[in-house]
Parts: structure tokens; sequence; C-alpha cells
């Protein structure tokens, strides 16, 4: 049941952690895989509806994460864009799965946006040949990121996308949307303004990088981090987010989308909350006042370093920030490397960045799902698809 917290937490590098197979734990075979993701996320995207599609796709690790949280259970988690995989024991899969479709069917009513959700067992995976071996680094005090290696999540997409897997009961099961139990998205905020790059001469990219062979993935992706490092700097460098370009955005109409996802109907009461909420906290982050102990830089700073920007979970999804010129390098490298039939990938240059928050705790424990302001991820997949069919 313990299986992923009892995983040590390494505070190495990421390409450090890719050096030593000894890390990597195999996933016991009474887990499941439950994929759930935006159906036609490019034509939502294409409608404008980037910043739906954000939300909702972060909600699918919200919700998730909000069961395994009651069950004091810890899970791993990987936000890809349009939306989300999680790994769970037997116990959790029917929980997890009733609040999904719940998620679903209000994702449908107020969004217009239909999720496709399933789950397969880690067993079959196994049985059907593919592998998955798992890794967890502390990217920094508290925030744990787990890192996955192996085929196995890819098979499972392609089993839930091809509808030849459902989870038990998962479309004949009545939801309530009203009850907290199946629709809990405690702890969704949606308050950010789309994140400008660090500078003018700066552009934020979108890339999904996939080794040829998956028995190559830790060499393969230890080189493309070392590479990505020597050519855009370090973490801190490439991130796309900064100090002093997040800005609140006292919208109401942001709020609403907030609400009706987390509610799935209009509540004056919360909406009137986070419009004075959002008053109050442009002036903490603005004059770095302090409240609880914590200065609104220290909250940014915390918020920054717990961003979602780099996720391996058999490819590298990654955000990043940088110059032109880091980017015409950088390509040109994966280009030779895919000339060579070691990887493929698909990139794109947003605009800005956008992202949706899960705050359980104000002072430790918030994560920031980011991708690119007009839909980053899902335009590098328009690029990636065919490479992979070929």
């Amino acid at each position: 049941m313990q299986f992923y917290k009892n995983i040590p937490a390494l505070q190495q590098p990421i390409s450090a952690v890719l050096a030593n197979p000894a890390y990597f734990k195999d996933i016991p075979e009474n887990w499941h895989v439950v994929v759930a993701d935006i159906n036609n996320s490019t034509g939502a995207v294409s409608g404008g509806k980037h910043a739906d599609v954000n939300l909702i796709a972060a909600g699918c690790l919200i919700v998730a994460l909000n069961i395994s949280k009651a069950q004091q259970v810890e899970i791993p988690y990987f936000f890809g864009g349009d939306g989300g995989t999680v790994l769970v024991p037997d116990f959790l899969l029917e929980k997890v799965l009733a609040g999904l479709q719940a998620h679903k069917q209000n994702s449908l009513k107020n969004f217009s946006l239909d999720l496709r959700i399933g789950s397969v067992p880690v067993k079959e995976i196994y049985n059907a040949g593919y592998e998955m071996k798992l890794a967890k680094v502390e990217m920094t005090a508290g925030f744990l990121k787990p890192i996955l290696i192996g085929n196995g999540l890819k098979y499972s997409e392609k089993r839930v996308k091809q509808n030849e897997v459902d989870g038990p009961g998962i479309e004949k099961k009545e939801m309530n949307l009203q009850s907290p139990d199946e629709l809990n998205l405690q702890g969704m905020e949606c308050r950010w303004d789309e994140v400008r790059p660090p500078s003018k001469a700066a552009e934020v990219v979108c890339l999904l990088i996939e080794a040829t062979d998956p028995n190559r993935q830790m060499a393969v992706y230890r080189d493309v981090l070392n590479t990505l490092e020597e050519i855009y700097g370090n973490a801190n460098e490439r991130h796309p987010l900064t100090i002093k370009m997040l800005r609140l955005k006292n919208s109401v109409q942001k709020i609403q989308k907030e609400m009706l996802a987390r509610y799935s109907k209009t509540k004056p009461f919360f909406m009137l909350k986070r419009l004075v909420e959002n008053f109050i906290g442009a002036f903490y982050f603005r004059y770095d006042l302090t409240v609880n102990k914590m200065s609104g830089h220290q909250y940014l700073s915390q918020l920054i370093a717990q961003s979602e920007i780099l996720t391996i979970d058999g490819r590298i999804n990654a955000i990043i920030s940088g110059t032109k010129e880091n980017r015409i390098r950088f390509i040109k490298y994966l280009t030779e490397q895919e000339q060579s039939g070691i990887l493929v990938f698909g990139h794109h240059v947003s605009p800005s960045s956008i992202m949706t928050c899960y705050v359980e705790d104000m002072k430790n424990k918030h994560t920031h799902f980011v991708d690119g302001s007009d839909g980053g991820y899902t335009a590098a997949s328009r690029e990636l698809k065919p490479k992979l069919q070929s």
C-alpha cells in the first residue's frame, strides 16, 4: 500500500539519478495505472480553450491526490498538459475512478470538455511484455517528484485511448455532482495571470522527447538533460516563471471557472472570498509583506521551485525559457539525435505560460501545473505524433 512512500527520496540532480539503475524500483503488480485525458484537446486549444484545458487537466490529478490523501497513501502522478496519469494501489482504484468520473461529468457540463478515463493493472502491463520502474527525487524541501522509466505508461495510454480498458463500473455508476466525496477538488486554485517570459529576449518552449529504444531511456534522457543544462543553464536559469512576472488576475471570469470546476455551481460567497483574497494578495506579493512568518516573495520563490516544469514518465515533458539562440542550438542537437535514430521529439514556442495550482498548505505543500499559454504541450504533440507513427 505504501510502495511509493517507502521509496527513498533522492537529493540528487535528475541526470545523476538516471545514471544509476539501482535507484529504480519495480512497481507492485497489485497497483494500477489510471489515465485521464481530454478528448480532442487539439481542437479545444485551437478554439481558444487552452486555459480551460489546463484547468481540467490539472483537476484530474487533484481529484486523485485528494482521494489518496484522505486514505493517507502517497501516489506518484504525471502531468501531461491535456490530462494526467497516476499510479494507485488496488484498494484505491474504484474510489479514484469514481472521483474522475464525477470530474468528467462536471467538465462536460460546465466546460464542454470530455475526459477519456480508464485503468490498466500493472500485472497486465508486465504480462504484455512492457516495463516500468520508479524512482523519487526531492526537488526542494517537501516537493517530491517521481521519475518513471520504461514503456508501461505509453502502453496504458494506448489501451485507454482505444477504449479497450474500463475501470469497474466506470460508465454505469451514477454520480451526484454535489457530493464532496465524488467531486473533490479542494485545493484547486486558478488565480494567476498568464506569465510572460523572464525578459524581452526570452521565449517559452514546450518539449516532448521520447527515446526510440525503451531500454536506452536512462542514457538518452541523461544526455538530453545534460545538453539542456549546457545550452540553457540550470533549472533556475531556464525556469519559465519568475517573481517579477507573476501576477494575480482579479478576474470574475477566472474565479467563476475555478468555482464551476470545483463545485459545479455558482457560490456567491466563494466568489466574494476569492475577490477579497486576490485584492489582498496583490499587495502581499507586490510589497513583499509578511503573513504567518512567510513573506510574499518567499511564497513566490516556493511556487516557482514547486512547479511542474519537468516530467519523466517514459518520455521527457519539459517547459523551459531562454533565448531564440538557445532554442536553435538545442533543436539542432535534438534533430541530430533524431536523424541518428536515438530519439524523436516535438516542440512548440509559446508567448507565455499558464498554470493551475493545487494548494494543500500555503507554507510547504503547493504544486503548480504549468503549460504554454496557447496549449504548448498539445501543440508539441502535433509534431511528435507523426514521428511516432512512422
